[in-house]
Parts: structure tokens; sequence; C-alpha cells
């Protein structure tokens, strides 16, 4: 008789804000110079960080996604699948400002970064999971320029990929022109409304500005519609590695797991997940995945 390996398996989506400078703009342009992403008017400076949900006092431009990483569906594998619904939509989060690190090219080949650091934060209802992928595990602080390629690449992307079949089934985004005629059309019909009135408030100034800034790059894009405006949005990028950092498990594991999880040194966790559907306009993009953790009744 077959013995299976008891587990955890935790499948998550969403859409997230990734406010990033782009090439040939240097990695820390906080506003968009030689690339096509840009923040705009009052809006906070461009920081490569990676937000699997809505930072606190910041709003996203508008029309945009329903941003958020949550939990899709969570089962303990042991002979049969049981549903754990104390994390059907649960928050899962990226923390202590996570950034795609290649630095224009100098860490690794475009397409093949790594997110550092990985902390990996799941809250469902009485319990929450944390994990980190160092790495290094022995030296988890080295600052990653002094890693090598080698290790980079182990916890970076498997390249940027052309999937468009991929973004069609997980967003139903299958046309990335008529996604940016149709944001194109209602940044229009917001600037017109502006634009109608007698006299604008400063605020209502800056806003018409940004809505300018927006339209002209969609128009750019649409107009162009193998520039990367539009392009960007079919490619994805795959990670797959272990998490073998420090680790945390708050609540009570056997009423909301059925189990207890496993987290030494000799029980790492598997994530494996992509980013992709990149929106310039909005700064987002969509992540799906699923987490493997070890664990026992």
């Amino acid at each position: 008789m077959t013995t299976i390996t008891p587990k955890l398996i935790i499948q998550f989506s969403g859409w997230i804000l990734m406010r990033i400078p782009t090439d040939p703009d240097p990695t820390d342009e906080p506003r968009g110079v030689s690339g096509y992403t840009f923040a705009f008017g009052d809006e906070p400076d461009l920081n490569r960080q990676i937000y699997f949900q809505v930072p606190a006092n910041f709003t996203p431009r508008a029309p945009t996604y329903d941003l958020g990483v949550k939990v899709r569906s969570a089962v303990r594998i042991e002979n049969q699948q049981t549903p754990i619904e104390a994390l059907d939509l649960a928050t899962v989060d990226l923390l202590n400002a996570p950034k795609l690190e290649n630095r224009n090219w100098t860490l690794t080949t475009a397409g093949y970064e790594p997110i550092v650091p990985f902390d990996f934060l799941i809250k469902g209802k009485g319990i929450t999971l944390f994990r980190s992928a160092p790495l290094i595990a022995e030296d988890p602080e080295k600052p990653v320029w002094q890693i090598s390629e080698d290790i980079l690449q182990a916890y970076g992307a498997a390249g940027a990929l052309y999937e468009p079949a991929t973004i069609g089934n997980a967003t139903g985004i299958w046309d990335s022109v008529k996604v940016a005629a149709e944001r194109l059309q209602a940044l229009q019909a917001e600037r017109d409304q502006l634009e109608k009135k007698k006299r604008l408030t400063p605020d209502e100034d800056v806003a018409r500005v940004i809505l300018e800034a927006r339209i002209r790059e969609l128009q750019y894009g649409i107009d162009n519609p193998q520039d990367r405006r539009i392009m960007a949005r079919y490619f994805v990028e795959r990670f797959n590695f272990q998490m073998n950092g420090k680790a945390k498990v708050e609540g009570d594991q056997q009423k909301t797991l059925k189990g207890k999880i496993l987290y030494d040194d000799k029980n790492p966790w598997q994530i494996g997940f992509w980013i992709g559907a990149w929106d310039p306009d909005a700064l987002s993009a969509y992540v799906t995945g699923a987490l493997e953790i070890p664990y026992e009744s």
C-alpha cells in the first residue's frame, strides 16, 4: 500500500500592486523618465515594492482591479482531501518591503530576478502562518549584491514567458488592446467631466494632469500594439523554490488545521507561483500559486 506524505496545500491568487520603474530608467528612478511607467502629479514615488495587499493611506489609480491576494482553497491531504475552512479567503501578504531584484541587469538577466526579501504571511480564522525564504539560510542578512548569480537565479523567476492563454484563463483578459482601449475611454470621460467645470479646485487640477498623462500613455500603446505598454500584459514570470527560513504559527492548529504543521530545518515548505498580466497603467499584476506545507496528524 502506498504511503502518502501528509501535507497542507494552500492555493492563492489575486491582483497586486507593483509600482516599479522600467528599463531603461535606473532601478532607483522615483518618477519615471525614459521607461514606460511613471508616477504622475501628486502620486507617491515609484519604489519597486511588491504589495500583495493595498498599503494603508494609499489610493490606487482608478479604475483598477479588485486588489488583494487571498487563499482560494486549502486542503489537507492524507489518504483523502479535507478542506480547511479556517483558511477560506485568508489574507496572503509579503512583508518587509519585498522587491524584484534585477537592478538593470546587474544582478540577474531580466525575467530571472528573485523577490527579496520573501517573507510570506497567511492570516486566516484563528490561525496565522508565516515563513521566510532567505537567499542564504545561514546568512539571511547578507546584502543581495554580494550573493552569487546562481543563488539569485535559484530563487528567481524562470524568465519572462509569453503565455497569453495562461493569462486569459486566469484573469479573463484575452485582448490587451481592448483592456487599454476601455481604460482610455473611462479616463477620457472622467477628464471631460472635469473640463466641463468653469473652475477647478487645486486637487481637481492635479487629477486632470494625471488623467492627461495616463491618457497619453494608453493612446501610445493602442497606436503601437507591439509596444511594452500592451505586450507586457501577455507575459508571466514563474517562481518555484523551498522556504527554509524563520517560521511562526499562531493559533490552535489542531482545531483549525486538524494537525500540526512542521517547519524545522528538515521540513521546508515548497512554494510555486507566477506573476503576470502586468498592467503598466494600473501598476498592477496578477499572481496565482500554491504553497505546500508538511504536517503530521
